[in-house]
């Protein structure tokens, strides 16, 4: 992954989550891979993340982590879980002609001359892509620095400072081509309901079952984790009660803390290898609506 992120080599990894640590709950399902997900490697190494929400949503989800990986040039990791692995459900066959078409940053032959192995599109900070073979573009990349001008291997310090930045960047103008967070539920909702992956069917059942009986609640359910939606803060900020629902300890809750400074948000977490119970989900958002 590490290699894939320094080279700048597209790379789709699939974890399917299940309960840890070690050998944990082997058939069980968690959501607690998502830091290792965003940070689990050595060095600065900035990595798309992308969320499926159910098991329908899987076809979806790894077409778009390829289109991500092909286009920007970069390891994308999806994460599902032994929930959604595990499930079914009724799937039509999509027509492939509507999905958005996927534009790897190939060179052309007119970039011969002046072309560098990580020369990068001005828009979206995406190195070209010269595929191995490729008459005129002999080049040599690897698991070494190299110089952003010429390609070369490179330990001077301002290049590396300026490479880590390259690659962040890269990954933050993601941000860009990805749709922006949506919201179901009251415009005016006291309560905003957050989740992540495979938890959204529990989390709109129990805001269903919630707004049926009176209560003004919404759900923000997120599929891209990195980058962000480029208006999560606008919408987070929006409402003066917030709970972030996850099977872990607080990750995404602590994620978003980092990513939105002076976010104050509740918590609702269970690391018990099942589902989360639509029961005590309304019975736990409902004590913090009504404190």
């Amino acid at each position: 992954m590490n290699l894939a992120v320094i080279a700048e080599l597209p790379l789709v990894i699939v974890n399917v989550q299940r309960g840890g640590p070690s050998t944990g709950l082997p058939t069980k399902s968690e959501q607690t891979d998502l830091l290792q997900a965003l940070y689990g490697r050595n060095g600065e190494s900035p990595m798309p993340v992308i969320a499926a929400i159910s098991p329908t949503n899987c076809f979806d989800a790894a077409y778009m982590a390829a289109k991500i990986a092909l286009e920007h040039m970069t390891p994308v990791v999806l994460l599902t879980d032994a929930f959604i692995a595990n499930g079914s459900a009724a799937w039509k066959l999509p027509n492939l002609e509507e999905y958005p078409a996927i534009n790897p940053p190939y060179v052309t032959p007119d970039m011969a001359e002046t072309w560098t192995p990580f020369q990068r599109n001005e828009k979206t900070g995406t190195r070209y892509w010269a595929v191995p073979g490729t008459e005129g573009f002999m080049h040599r990349i690897g698991g070494l620095e190299k110089s952003n001008e010429t390609g070369v291997i490179s330990t001077e310090p301002e290049n590396h400072h300026k490479m880590t930045l390259l690659r962040q960047a890269k990954v933050d103008k993601i941000a860009d081509s990805i749709p922006e967070l949506e919201v179901q539920g009251d415009a005016d909702a006291d309560l905003l309901v957050v989740g992540w992956g495979g938890t959204y069917g529990h989390l709109y059942s129990a805001v269903e079952h919630m707004r049926k009986n009176g209560k003004k609640v919404a759900l923000a359910h997120f599929q891209y984790i990195n980058p962000l939606p480029k208006n999560t803060a606008d919408v987070l900020k929006k409402y003066k009660k917030i709970i972030v629902a996850e099977q872990n300890l607080g990750q995404f809750a602590g994620y978003l803390r980092m990513k939105v400074p002076g976010l104050n948000v509740s918590q609702f977490n269970q690391v018990k290898g099942q589902p989360f119970v639509t029961r005590e989900l309304v019975d736990a958002f409902t004590k913090l609506l009504e404190e």
